[in-house]
């Protein structure tokens, strides 16, 4: 998500979903939060985290946390981990959360919740969303600023993607061996065997939230408050819209096993879960 995308956003024109895909609200969490971007599910502990940035998503304030919220959304500890600037995306490898930074990646250790590494991105500006893959070890980083894309291997950030195709990049997800990268008004997806990049879904606005159905739906938000579903190389279709009541839609996990999407509200401070036959 960045600033700068957010007034085009609205240009998105999609059509309507078919009965029985609009997402019906399950829970939403209490105060507690603070301008929440991003959330994950952690299948291994059950937990759900949170990262609050608390402050300008661009600033290093020392502000900025990781929360935890149980499935059925009591928050658990609103700062289960402190001493970050602005926390945005987040993936999990090898029991390690790892958590965008605005310039750097930071490293948590999830059994003892201390931050253990830190990962300068040089050249970076806006460090936004991950894609962690356990198959290789990598960890793939958006920086929307600069419109690039960073890997981290080895205990060392380097830079993989840029070029104007870029422009903006966010949203990141992971499947069967093909990164998908909401970047440019498109989904791009990039064949990681040959890093191959070919275009998705065309004309989808800015791309926050990503995920890809097992049947090869794609869901998306884009922050202002909507979230969409597309088929490949087809017109995005509005699944859920609360922009009309000042309710962001930033960067939402899935439970897949539950049909379950959970939207951080952003400047409303919630966490949002949704249920939707759309999503498995």
């Amino acid at each position: 998500m960045t600033f700068a995308l957010l007034l085009s956003i609205a240009a998105v024109f999609a059509q309507g979903v078919k009965p029985g895909t609009t997402p019906v609200k399950k829970w939403e969490t209490g105060p507690g939060l603070k301008i929440p971007e991003s959330v994950m599910y952690d299948a291994t502990t059950g937990v759900i985290y949170v990262s609050n940035i608390d402050g300008n998503p661009g600033e290093k304030d020392g502000k900025g946390s990781i929360g935890t919220i149980a499935p059925d959304g009591k928050i658990l500890n609103p700062e289960w981990v402190k001493g970050i600037d602005a926390p945005k995306g987040m993936g999990i490898l090898n029991k390690h959360l790892f958590v965008t930074n605005i310039d750097e990646l930071v490293e948590i250790d999830i059994a003892t919740a201390t931050i253990v590494n830190r990962y300068k991105a040089e050249g970076s500006q806006f460090l936004n969303d991950i894609a962690a893959d356990p198959n290789s070890g990598r960890i793939f980083i958006t920086d929307s600023g600069t419109g690039q894309v960073y890997i981290l291997l080895n205990g060392k950030i380097s830079l993989w993607l840029k070029g104007p195709t870029y422009k903006g990049a966010n949203g990141l997800f992971l499947k069967d061996n093909i990164l998908y990268i909401g970047a440019g008004n498109s989904i791009l997806q990039t064949d990681l065997k040959n890093d191959k990049v070919t275009v998705s879904v065309p004309n989808t606005g800015g791309v926050d939230g990503l995920f890809v159905t097992s049947d090869g739906k794609f869901i998306f938000s884009d922050w202002a408050g909507s979230l969409f579903m597309a088929e490949l190389n087809k017109k995005p279709e509005l699944l859920l819209n609360t922009s009309d009541q000042k309710v962001n839609a930033a960067d939402f996990g899935i439970i897949a096993e539950k049909h379950l999407i959970l939207i951080p509200t952003f400047f409303d401070n919630r966490v949002m879960c949704y249920t939707s036959s759309v999503i498995h």
